[in-house]
């Protein structure tokens, strides 16, 4: 015997997968905007690093590197891989 849904709850089931679509991609544009902020404000801490340390070319290059390698260790760490 098959089960079929009346006309009301296909009707709820679409309104309920909307709504939990709606909620994550509202989920998923504020975590991107939080990032983005984040990243801002770490970048705006090694400009001044780096200013304040009158940090050379070559210094300064250094410096993103590390920070590149750090920040990868660290996703990678969060996903759980090590």
């Amino acid at each position: 015997m098959h089960m079929y849904k009346t006309v009301g709850q296909e009707m709820k089931s679409k309104a309920d997968n909307d709504t939990r679509n709606w909620m994550l991609n509202k989920a998923r544009t504020e975590a991107n905007a939080d990032a983005a902020i984040k990243f801002s404000c770490w970048l705006d801490s090694l400009i001044r690093h780096a200013t304040t340390e009158q940090l050379n070319r070559i210094e300064i290059i250094e410096l993103l590197t590390q920070e590149s390698i750090h920040l990868h260790n660290t996703g990678l760490r969060n996903r759980g891989v090590n």
